[in-house]
Order: C-alpha cells, then structure tokens, then sequence
C-alpha cells in the first residue's frame, strides 16, 4: 500500500497517532473505565443512595459504661481476737477473679431480679430488654429470659493501669443502658460487702452458739446452788475460801475463752492450709517444721508465763499507782523478751521468704501470726491449769458439804465470767460486722458521656462509596472480560489490521429533539462524523497507486447491522462534496437499505435492471447533495448470488465506471452469504466495515483474513464505526473531536 505523502495538516497528525500501536496497560485499563463509565456512575450512586438511607434510618447506638474501683482488702478491729485477715492484695489475678465473679450466674440473677422487681414497680420499661426477650412490653419477661439477656448484652473488662473494672453495655436507649450498668455495680458492691463480712459473720455465728451454751450452763450452775442452799443449809462461802474459788473461776474462765480463741484461729489456719494445698501442698509443711525447730517456742513460753503472772499478780490490786508499778515493772522484762522473740521471728521469716515466691509472701505472714498466737494461747491454757491445779489444793482439806459448794460456785463463777467475756465479743463483732462495707465502689456512672457509638456515618458512607466504586469497577472489568467485541481503532491496529478511519457515534436525536438523519455529510457537514469520513476518503485515495486506477468500491462487513450502509452513504457523499461524479448502488438484494437513507421507494433498482427491459436512466435517482446519485436494490429477486454473479452484472459494472468517476457498492455481510465474495472480485477495492462494542472479534478477523488472503491488494483497510471517542482514553480522540467542531462551538469547549 503506498503511502501518504500530500495530507493536509489534520490527516497527518491523525495518521501519525493511529499508526502508533498502543502497548499502555494502564491506558487499557483507563480505557475499560470510560467505556463504562455510565455503569459504573449508576452502581455507585446505588450504593450511595442505599448507604444514605441506610445512614439516615439507622438507630444510633449509646455506651453506658460504669466503672469500679477495687482495694486491697482490709483487716478488722477483731482480727487479733476472731477471724482471719483478708491478704490478697489487689492485683491482675485479683482483678481477673472479681471480673469471674461479676459474670457468674449468682450476680446476672441479683441483676435480673432488680429489674424485674423494676418492672413490676412500674418504675422503668427496658425496651431493649423487651426486644431482645422478643416480648410485649405488656407480658411480664421472666427472670431466667432476663439473666440469659444480660449475659450477652453486658461487658465487663479490667481497665488497664488501674485497680478497677468497666461494666459497659451498649444499645440504643442511653438511660437504659446506664441503668443496667449502675444495677450491675450496685449487685457486685451488694455481694462483695457480703464476702467481706463472711469471716465475721460466721465468729458471730459461732459466738453466738457457744454463748447459749454458757448462758444454759450458767442458770443450770445457779440452779444447783440454789438446790444444795435449800438442801443444806450453806448459804455461802467463807471470804478467804469464797476468793480462791473466785480466782479458780477466772482462770477455767479464762482457758475455756482461750480454747474459742484457738478454734477460731485453727479454722484460719486451715483456711490458710487451703491456699497453700492449692499452690503448693509441700510448702505449708515445710514452714511448719522450720516453726517447730526454731528457739521461737521457748521464748514465748517464758513471754507467756511472764504475762499471766502479771495478769494474776495485778487481779487484786485496787490503788491505782501501786497497779501502774507493778505493771511497769513487768513490761521492762517483757519487752526484753519480746524484742528476742520479734528478732527470732525475723530471722525464721528472712529464711523461709527467701526460698517463697514473693507472691506468697503475704500469706506466709498470715500463717505466722496464727500460728504464733495459737502457741501463745496454748501456753497460758497451760499455766492456768497449773494455776487451777495449785489452788485445787488448797482446797482438799475442807469438809465434804463446803467441797460440794465449792465446786458449785466454781461452776457458776466460771460459767458467769464467760458468759460476760461472749456478750462483750458478740457486741464487738455486731459492731465490726456493720463497720465492713467491702472493698469496691463506683468509680464513675459515665452521665456525660451520651454521645453515641455507633453508627460511624462518615465511615459508614465512605466505605459505602468504596464499595459501590469497587463494584462498578468489578462490573466494568468482568463486562470487557466477557466482552468479545472490537472497541478500539488501537485494538484493531495492534493485531495488524489497517485502520482507515473511524466514524464516532452518530446521535440519533439532535438539538431541539429533531432526529438526525443518516446520511451526516448532507445534513451536517462540520460534524465530527462529516470530517471522518472526509477522513476515511482522503485515505481511500491514496491506499493505492496511481497506477491501479481506484473507481469501484465495495462497503460490505462481516456480519449484519454494523452500519455499513451508512459508511457506503456518507462516503458517497464525501466524494461528491470532493467534486466527484460518484453513485452509490444497493447490492444488498436480501435486506437494502439504501433507499431508506434517502427517504425513496426501491422500486425499481438494480435487479429490475438486470432482469427487464427498465433502463439505466429509470433506475437512477439524484440526491440533494450534487454530483451524486444512487441505485436502489429493486424488486427482491429468488437468487441474489446468482444475479451478482451474471455476466450482465459485470457489464453493468463496467458501463457504471465509464460513467462515474467513483462507485460504491453497497453488499450484504461477508460471513452470512457469498454475494460479498462476488462483488469483492468485480470491484477495485474493498472497505470492512466494523461496529465498536458490537462485532466479535473472531467474526471480524475471519472475514479480514478472508479478505486479505484472497486478493491483498483489493483490501484497502477497516473502518470502525459508531466509535463513541468521548469514552476513550487519548488525547487524539479528544483532539479530533475538538478539530471537527464549529468555531462557536470550540469557545465553549475552551
């Protein structure tokens, strides 16, 4: 094919572009985008407009979260008498275990019950409760619905770097939600105020059944002695007799409180035991023997016969000073003793902490305590048995009746003085009891913050968007995926096809909603579509040399419906605007439609030409454009290939171009019948023409291959048609469109 070398300024740089093969991924890429784009703006706006109204009708979500605050549990006013001394200090495992507690079954069904009792109260509707129990709010929600509910709907984590826990709920009723959490404080402050005074509650249990037990020994003692007074006439005792029973009472008083002080301290003991079994069984025995072998027993058993020595010796002192001496003179050498015992425990609890993880610590503290003062109490039980025992004997030498009085009145003296010492501690532990108000308290009801949480609208539409745009780009890139058909110049012109033109998309509807008509050079000459086919002629003229004279052209496609009469119209009309006597003829014997381009009858045409005696002059018409003219097809006759293929037709050819300067002929699809294949062999040269996004490609490339391998030289090029190039991608396409306009229309593009 010879090339160009005369084209005017345009076709150059139209030329220089479409020969450039595109080899630009991203160029494709943009390219599948602006040929979608129209889908792509519609999924996207139905992602948005959905997001929207999802973001406008979506019931906002409120955070209630109540926070707790957790302390070291405390000792008590009574823990050196009854009682053991809480020793966890508040730490992670601490705070884990109270978390377990707060979403154990027991807390849930406090929680459950208040508000239930709530409802019943009228006080408050739990609309989200109601929903989620899948209830009326006229049907009474059952306390096992509700416990299952709060469950699920209440979260409680520890708060980092802090010795407190947060009870957070969410949903969409804020004053419920801080109702629910404040409940949930309240029942684990309830219950953990019930755990702190356990210990004491169950030293007053028992105080309170062993002061029965006195208070029954006490008037069974006073009955007896009222018995043996009727019985024997004793009415007292002696007062020198009458103080040693007294003295006798106070010590077997004093060892029976001993013996309730060491039970106590035993049951913490083995509590402590407990713990210690749980973490390590060996260690509790192993602090044991290290009590028992130390030197800490002798020392404190001279501390505790000091002591009651001084308790006995101070009993019948009344003068104030003469009992502020004596009891100073004591404490000198107690505190002598009890700086060896205290350096002695010491030095056992440096040695024994040494080999202890320092979790432990506490309690090993804990242990020596008790153990230190069950020793202690053991031993005064000891001396006051001594004690008792001495004084027993002085007591043998009295006649049989006093002896008997004197046992009575020993009973009820001692039955009497510890009666007393169980009323006083029954008080003490009354009071402590209502003095222990547990370790947790609420740290913070979270009233300000009723901002809600959910949901995050801006986010909300931005993923919205984000989604819609990733759809429409799925859509776009699946569709060009699927989509087998020719779209581009550069698609053509990439697989070795020559491209002579392309015709962009012709408006079936113009200004003012006046239809276009198809034949565009005609009506509208400074058109986009009138300049490319002023392009597609220009090129045509010079696809051969000037040697091979170029007068008849054949427009024909691969398959139906890719515009190729048009093409055949408007390039007719090209050459005659170029000064050309030029005819276009309708070989389309099967389906014409060359007659509906200018608006005639078909009647009659090329094949009442060819069969009858109707002349060249009949079947001629005029356009309105100068120096052209076409031939419609005619009556449809039984055998189109047949015809074409007569010698009349190819006198009929020869005649035509003695007459016109060019004639184009237009044919039906190449692939569908041979009558294209015919006319390709009597004609000069042939035009394919393509529809973009409508021919597939492997129709269209067997007809070019077709074609090609037939006769090379009569294949002048392809021609796409119905190129929308505003949907692609290039600076050409825009650039031409631009070109192509009228003055005032390029202002307004400018």
């Amino acid at each position: 094919m010879a090339k160009n070398t005369s084209f005017d300024e345009f076709d150059d740089f139209e030329q220089s572009q479409d020969n450039a093969p595109s080899k630009d991924v991203v160029k494709d890429y943009i390219n599948v985008v602006r040929q979608n784009l129209i889908p792509i703006l519609i999924i996207l706006s139905i992602s948005i407009i959905y997001t929207l109204i999802y973001v406008n009708t979506a019931t906002n979500i409120y955070r209630s979260q109540t926070s707790l605050k957790l302390e070291s549990p405390q000792g008590n006013i009574l823990t050196a008498t009854f009682g053991a001394d809480a020793s966890n200090a508040t730490n992670e495992k601490y705070i884990a275990g109270q978390i377990a507690v707060m979403k154990s079954y027991d807390i849930r069904n406090i929680v459950a019950k208040n508000l239930i009792d709530s409802f019943n109260t009228g006080y408050r509707v739990y609309s989200l409760l109601l929903n989620r129990a899948f209830l009326p709010e006229t049907v009474a929600v059952s306390q096992e619905a509700l416990r299952s509910i709060l469950g699920n709907l209440v979260v409680i984590t520890a708060i980092k770097g802090l010795d407190a826990i947060s009870i957070t709920a969410e949903g969409p009723i804020f004053e419920e939600l801080q109702y629910i959490t404040k409940a949930y404080a309240d029942a684990y402050i309830q219950h953990n105020i019930e755990v702190s005074r356990e210990d004491i509650t169950n030293v007053k249990k028992f105080i309170v059944d062993e002061r029965e037990k006195k208070f029954k020994e006490l008037n069974d003692a006073e009955s007896r002695i009222e018995d043996f007074q009727k019985r024997t006439g004793y009415i007292s005792l002696s007062s020198q007799t009458g103080s040693l029973v007294s003295a006798i009472s106070n010590y077997e008083a004093t060892i029976k409180a001993n013996e309730i002080e060491i039970k106590v301290r035993q049951n913490t003991l083995n509590a402590l035991k407990s713990q210690y079994d749980k973490m390590d069984p060996q260690l509790y025995d192993y602090i044991q023997a290290q009590i028992n072998q130390s030197y800490l027993g002798a020392i404190q058993s001279q501390v505790s016969s000091l002591e009651v020595q001084r308790d006995i010796e101070l009993a019948p002192i009344e003068n104030e000073s003469v009992r502020e001496k004596t009891r100073e003179s004591y404490d000198k050498k107690l505190a002598s003793l009890r700086e060896k015992l205290d350096n002695q425990i010491e030095i056992l609890k440096s040695g024994i902490n040494a080999t202890t993880p320092s979790d432990k610590k506490n309690l090993n503290e804990e242990i020596f305590k008790e153990k230190l003062m069950v020793e202690d109490l053991q031993m005064k039980n000891k001396f006051y048995t001594d004690l008792i025992n001495k004084s027993q004997n002085e007591l043998k030498g009295l006649p049989e009746k006093m002896g008997e009085l004197v046992k009575l009145e020993r009973e009820r003296g001692s039955a009497e003085k510890l009666f007393t010492m169980l009323e006083q501690k029954y008080q003490e532990a009354t009071i402590n009891e209502r003095a222990r108000v547990g370790n947790a308290s609420i740290l913070d009801l979270g009233i300000d913050n009723n901002m809600p949480v959910a949901p995050d609208r801006p986010k909300i539409i931005l993923f919205g968007v984000l989604i819609g745009l990733a759809l429409g780009l799925a859509f776009a890139f699946i569709r060009n995926y699927l989509d087998k058909s020719i779209k581009t110049p550069d698609e053509l012109e990439s697989k070795g096809a020559s491209v002579l033109s392309w015709i962009p998309k012709i408006e079936s509807v113009g200004k003012n909603g006046v239809s276009t008509p198809e034949f565009i050079v005609g009506s509208k000459a400074n058109s986009a579509a009138s300049e490319a086919f002023k392009a597609l002629r220009t090129r045509i003229q010079f696809s051969k040399l000037e040697s091979d004279q170029l007068k008849t052209i054949l427009v024909t496609s691969s398959i139906p419906f890719e515009g190729k009469t048009i093409v055949s119209s408007n390039l007719a009309g090209s050459f005659a605007q170029a000064g050309k006597k030029v005819l276009i003829m309708d070989c389309d014997l099967r389906k014409p439609r060359v007659h509906n381009v200018f608006e005639t009858d078909k009647f009659p045409g090329l094949s009442d030409y060819l069969f009858t005696n109707v002349t060249l002059e009949d079947i001629t018409r005029r356009t309105p454009l100068d120096n052209l003219y076409f031939i419609t097809s005619g009556t449809i006759p039984p055998n189109p290939s047949e015809l074409l293929g007569s010698v009349q037709m190819k006198q009929f050819m020869n005649k035509l171009k003695e007459i016109y300067d060019i004639v184009i002929v237009d044919s039906p699809p190449f692939i569908t019948v041979t009558d294209s294949e015919i006319l390709y062999n009597i004609t000069d040269g042939t035009v394919l023409v393509c529809q973009a996004n409508k021919t597939p490609a492997d129709a269209f490339w067997k007809t070019y291959e077709r074609l090609n391998k037939k006769y090379p030289h009569h294949l002048l090029g392809c021609v796409l048609n119905n190129f929308n190039f505003k949907s692609s991608y290039g600076y050409y396409y825009n650039y031409y469109y631009y070109y192509s306009q009228p003055e005032s229309n390029k202002k307004i593009l400018k």
